[in-house]
């Protein structure tokens, strides 16, 4: 019996042998990228982290500025205040349009002529019914109320214009405060109090709250990623910990000089954890 068992294991040794010797002869790569042995690696490109919204904040009126109230790095709310320009020029002219929309005298005045000459004209309507005066100077009469009724609108209009151009003065008043007009972190101050304001921004907001990883793609494998097909995203040399995450966006068309259309992620950065500017790496579920 003992003798059989040995005369089967040496028969099996016989014939896995050169079987065995054919496997080790195989290349390493061969045996590395066999499915059963080793996951295949997704393809990487390199991406870059943006701000989801990026503010160089400017003024619509050259001017002079009186005050920035914030620096860099603070964080800033939509509608903050962070910057004013001078505005005595405009203070002046505030002042001068409240006096005009307030000035209603001449208003008053030709009020109270219309009335005297209303209470003239029903007078003499009698007295011409009973041929006390004649109808050339009823008509004279009734021109002069006509008159008054006109000197009343016209005073009425007045007031109407002088109120409009003090909504305008308040209103060149108000855009020369400077608001932010998202949430965010100032990254940048261009322009210090003192300075004059004309095309350079005078700060830069950006909300990093969110994030978009933008990855550029060449056009050979347009149609090869689906939306919310998801993505490694990793941050060499940072410490940072990988992240996965789903396509947000993709490019529906390719850039034709460069000849690559763009993909993006979107993060949640409400901790701060990720800064923007970074730049990363991307690994991509590509359908055949």
């Amino acid at each position: 019996m003992r003798k059989r068992l040995f005369s089967a294991v040496f028969s099996a040794r016989a014939f896995l042998s050169p079987a065995l010797g054919l496997l080790a002869a195989l290349p390493a790569p061969f045996l590395a990228t066999t499915p059963a042995m080793a996951q295949e690696q997704r393809p990487d490109f390199p991406c870059q982290v943006f701000a989801a919204q990026r503010v160089e904040l400017a003024s619509p009126v050259p001017g002079v500025l009186a005050e920035v109230k914030v620096e860099r790095g603070d964080r800033v709310t939509a509608g903050q205040v962070v910057a004013q320009l001078r505005t005595e020029m405009e203070q002046a002219q505030l002042a001068l349009a409240q006096a005009r929309a307030s000035a209603d005298a001449q208003l008053r005045l030709r009020r109270a002529r219309l009335a005297l000459a209303d209470r003239t004209l029903s007078r003499n309507q009698g007295l011409n019914e009973q041929r006390l005066i004649s109808q050339q100077e009823l008509d004279q009469i009734r021109t002069e109320r006509d008159v008054a009724a006109m000197e009343v609108a016209t005073a009425t209009e007045n007031i109407t214009i002088a109120r409009a151009e003090l909504e305008q003065v308040r209103a060149a008043l108000a855009i020369r405060t400077l608001r932010s007009p998202i949430s965010g972190i100032v990254t940048e101050r261009g322009l210090q109090a003192g300075e004059q304001v004309r095309d350079k921004p005078v700060m830069v907001i950006e909300n990093v709250d969110s994030l978009h990883v933008e990855v550029a793609l060449p056009a050979a494998l347009f149609g090869r990623l689906r939306m919310g097909a998801r993505g490694r995203l990793s941050f060499p040399g940072t410490g940072l910990a990988s992240l996965i995450t789903p396509v947000s966006l993709i490019d529906s068309v390719v850039d034709a000089r460069s000849d690559m259309f763009g993909v993006r992620f979107v993060l949640d950065n409400r901790q701060l954890r990720i800064p923007a500017g970074l730049k990363c790496r991307a690994e991509l579920e590509l359908t055949p």
